[in-house]
């Protein structure tokens, strides 16, 4: 399953957990985390900070739809100008260049594009066009003719532009070979043969995002920048990482596992091992939800790739050879793998001829049928199983320690790719499990059932399969079969009742607001919602679909009154893959873990000749001398802000007036999408000192205790169906010119559609 954990040597290198990958199964959720561009000035009172654009966002134009570029902040590059040279072909595929044009002229120029026609000098053939009206974007569906290499570019008028590419890694077991080789290729290309290229870049660039992420069955190379000169110098980069890298055997010991010497040139002190994702992958998975979570998904899916750890098991990592890493690169590191993604305002033909040229061109078309994921072949009946986690550090009580969690396998996401059932089980999933007013936060947690929801909660839809899961940990014994037959229970009053369309508004709602709302990487990660379904050659643009099928589901709501009744039944209570996993504590788990490991590393030692306990010290102190080693990185390309960057200073606008009662108000009239951006300051000078200790948990719960005229459940749906949420925060604002005291502001802000805004 996949894993989200930062590495801290790297460059924000991450992999996914369970729990985390559920994030991308609605992409827009992820969008919602923007910053606007209304800035407080000044100390005030009730401040009130208010930004919203003119004119609606359903009545607009294409001459004055939304631009990104306009509300973009705070990244630390100067904004560059559109520069879109759009290549276009006719019917008989000749290429041929326009003029640079305006941002609606390049969208225009883009959903021009005939099928069929090629561009790169004939190394791309557009297999579909598509304009999303929601997003303004248009969607251009490429495939490299030699190699079959699959590209996606979703043009926009935003100069964030975005890379990504991704490979469809299948692991057949748990030695975290996709995860070992993710570190692996950054230890130096062909092209570029240092060190940590993407840390060395970081000093080189005005990125916005540098990562490497693997996945349960995929990993993929984004990254952002607002710098045309950028974009190349980091797409040179990534695409010498990726398909032409040096995967040195020293690499994958330091990268991946090795044997050493408790003290290094010392081969009569205990043999340890070591290694970066090994020991990477012991935190990882060193929590009790990492343990669960992963006997949920093992235990859900157990025939197809998703039953094995794509990061690595400490316990199987070492059986990973080097051999093996290379083979695996070899064949899911190919372009006919591959699954390119730009996002952005370039000229689509430059980003294709850089590929075409730095990379494809030294590549045949391979056949990697293989390396398709077989559907999970489905339960008879439902299954139930226990297994063993670690206890928790802090047990609150000793008598409620079990977890209990049912998982239903659901919608084939491939077999059916714009599936409005898949999207109404995300809906559905959302008024099951969020928040106080959910169904099972009522069912089992206000009776005290458990302490909070079990790890995998949620709908998952990161998979090629998607599924759903419910659950309480810090359960008593004898509680954990009711708990079981409440799950039932609630699911059986739904399929009778269904759910009320007020509670259904305020998803759908919900829905509207994060599809209105743009950020700052909105293409990055539109980009990774694509890839769950784009990388087994399912749906490209599934997330973008978002308005299209919250539209669908309003009308089927409308047309059938027993719609959420029979969706229940169907995908829960005549699911027979269904799996009950009963987790019991041992707070000796990691202890019994560390003695096998022990063990296993005595009786090899006990294998090993003078001759190989030498070479184990000779690599150890090699590796360590090639660490220590200074490098020459110039040759690293290298952004010269002086040449490259507009000097250019974008100004904001802002109008300050009163409203009432003599509150001050600054209105910041911006293109944001018909989403209003609303934030009031209230002064905390003066705040007692006893009180400033309890602030931050002020903050916190404020928004979830309820009001005198509101109880907190009322409060939450209300907020759900009016707001994108409460952000709630001190903040501290110091004196321009440096004179006199700083001061302190309580600030409640959130995004709104303006017809919401009173």
């Amino acid at each position: 399953a996949a894993r989200m954990t930062s590495l801290t040597r790297r460059v924000r290198r991450t992999t996914r957990t369970d729990s985390h990958a559920r994030a991308y199964t609605h992409i827009a959720r992820l969008m919602r985390a923007t910053t606007t561009a209304c800035v407080a000035r000044g100390a005030s009172i009730g401040r009130v900070i208010l930004n919203k654009r003119a004119n609606h966002h359903r009545k607009l134009s294409s001459s004055t739809l939304a631009s990104r570029r306009e509300v973009m902040i705070g990244t630390g590059a100067a904004v560059v100008g559109t520069n879109a040279a759009i290549a276009t072909g006719g019917a008989n595929g000749a290429s041929a260049v326009v003029e640079p044009v305006s941002a609606s002229g390049m969208l225009d120029a883009l959903e021009a594009l005939p099928v069929g026609s090629t561009l790169a000098k004939g190394a791309f053939v557009v297999t579909s066009v598509q304009r999303v009206k929601p997003y303004d974007v248009v969607a251009v569906e490429l495939e490299h003719v030699r190699t079959g290499a699959k590209l996606l570019h979703v043009g926009a008028d935003d100069s964030n532009a975005c890379f990504n590419v991704a490979f469809r890694t299948t692991p057949r077991d748990s030695t975290g070979v996709a995860h070992v080789l993710e570190h692996t290729v950054l230890c130096g290309s062909e092209k570029y043969p240092v060190r940590d290229p993407f840390f060395n870049m970081l000093r080189r660039s005005l990125s916005t995002f540098m990562n490497a992420m693997t996945a349960s069955d995929f990993t993929c190379y984004p990254f952002s920048t607002m710098n045309k000169v950028d974009y190349s110098n980091l797409l040179g980069v990534y695409l010498d990482a990726c398909f032409f890298p040096k995967i040195k055997e020293g690499d994958f010991s330091q990268e991946g596992h090795r044997f050493e010497f408790a003290t290094m040139d010392d081969p009569k002190s205990d043999l340890i091992y070591k290694g970066i994702v090994f020991n990477e992958m012991k935190g990882a998975m060193g929590s009790q939800s990492a343990r669960f979570g992963r006997e949920l998904g093992a235990n859900l899916f157990p025939t197809s790739t998703y039953h094995w750890n794509s990061g690595g098991d400490p316990v199987n990592i070492p059986d990973l050879t080097y051999e093996q890493l290379k083979a695996f690169h070899a064949l899911h590191y190919h372009p006919s793998n591959a699954k390119f993604y730009t996002y952005g305002d370039l000229p689509l033909e430059e980003t294709l001829q850089q590929i075409e040229d730095l990379a494809l061109n030294r590549f045949d078309r391979l056949d990697v049928s293989k390396l398709i994921v077989e559907d999970e072949q489905r339960f008879k009946a439902p299954q139930a199983v226990e297994v063993t986690v670690p206890a928790d550090a802090i047990v609150a009580d000793a008598n409620k320690q079990s977890i209990i969690s049912l998982a239903w396998l659901m919608v084939n996401q491939i077999k059916d790719p714009v599936s409005l059932e898949n999207f109404a089980l995300n809906v559905a999933g959302d008024l099951l499990t969020s928040g106080p007013q959910s169904y099972f936060y009522e069912a089992l947690l206000e009776p005290g059932l458990g302490s909070g929801f079990a790890p995998g909660t949620g709908y998952g839809g990161s998979r090629r399969e998607t599924s759903f899961a419910v659950g309480l940990k810090d359960v008593a014994e004898a509680d954990l079969k009711k708990v079981e037959t409440t799950i039932l229970e609630v699911l059986e009053r739904i399929s009778r009742e269904g759910f009320p369309r007020d509670r259904v508004e305020a998803v759908m709602h919900q829905v509207e607001l994060d599809a209105a709302v743009v950020t700052t990487q909105f293409g990055l990660y539109a980009g990774f919602g694509a890839f769950s379904t784009w990388v087994h050659d399912g749906d490209s643009l599934r997330s973008l679909r978002t308005p299209e099928l919250a539209a669908k589901l309003n009308a089927a709501l409308d047309a059938d009154p027993q719609f959420w009744q029979k969706l229940i039944k169907k995908w829960f209570l005549d699911n027979t893959h269904r799996l009950t996993v009963t987790a019991r504590t041992d707070p000796d788990y990691d202890k019994k873990l560390d003695e096998a490991e022990k063990k296993k590393l005595k009786s090899i030692e006990a294998t090993l000749t003078e001759e190989q306990k030498a070479k184990i010290v000779a690599n150890a102190l090699a590796l360590k001398e090639n660490q220590d080693m200074k490098e020459d990185v110039s040759i690293l390309p290298t952004l010269v802000v002086s040449e490259a960057v507009p000097k250019e200073i974008k100004k904001w606008g802002s109008k300050d007036m009163k409203i009432a009662k003599g509150i001050p108000l600054q209105y910041d009239e911006q293109p944001t999408n018909g989403v209003a951006y609303f934030t009031t300051h209230f002064s905390l000078d003066g705040l007692p000192e006893r009180l400033v200790p309890y602030l931050d948990l002020f903050c916190e719960f404020i928004d979830q205790v309820g009001t005198e005229k509101m109880k907190y459940k009322d409060l939450a749906e209300k907020i759900k169906l009016k707001t994108g949420g409460f952000s709630v925060e001190s903040v501290l604002r110091p004196i321009a010119d440096g004179k006199g005291t700083p001061t302190v502001s309580l600030a409640i802000g959130s995004p709104a559609l303006e017809r919401n805004v009173d």
